[in-house]
């Protein structure tokens, strides 16, 4: 594994990206991260440097980044204002177009593009909104813009299209 600035000047070319160049390091967005913290597998720091060295294959490659809980903790107290965890989004995002999707969320993005919802509403769904008082019915959207989007935007490209169940 070689270091390379290619990947922080790809990072950089955003608005966003340009803030990874502040950061000094100091692990401020690693103390506050409640992931880190129950995971030990997820580091926002020790991305951000392997970013900034240019390890874009460990990272787009690797299960690190999909530890993000997006509290935006670490961006709050970030003292350079790196912004931490869009930073992650934008990781994600490449390692999505990199194939790097892990199963669960390529099933919650077809649950969304097919039931318009990302948990379907269920007995005990229904049961916990008739607990606090609200509609036990959830009201979906249409489906079918949905799907439109998804073809429109490639979407069904990252997640798949999800397989008609026989009934």
């Amino acid at each position: 594994m070689s270091i390379s600035s290619a990947f922080r000047k790809e990072l950089s070319k955003s608005e966003i990206g340009k803030t990874i160049n502040f950061c000094y390091q100091c692990g401020t967005c690693s103390g506050i991260c409640p992931a880190l913290r129950y995971t030990k597998i997820f580091n926002p720091r020790q991305i951000i440097e392997n970013s900034l060295l240019g390890f874009k294959d460990k990272i787009i490659e690797g299960d690190m980044i999909w530890q993000c809980t997006t509290c935006h903790s670490c961006l709050e107290v970030c003292p350079q204002a790196v912004l931490v965890s869009e930073i992650m989004f934008q990781l994600k995002n490449l390692a999505s177009k990199k194939g790097n999707l892990p199963e669960g969320f390529k099933l919650e993005g077809q649950n969304v593009a097919t039931l318009g919802l990302n948990i379907p509403n269920s007995p005990a769904i229904a049961r916990r909104r008739t607990q606090l008082k609200l509609s036990e019915n959830i009201t979906t959207p249409n489906v079918e813009d949905f799907k439109k989007i998804c073809e429109a935007t490639g979407f069904f490209d990252l997640v798949g299209k999800p397989e008609k169940k026989e009934g």
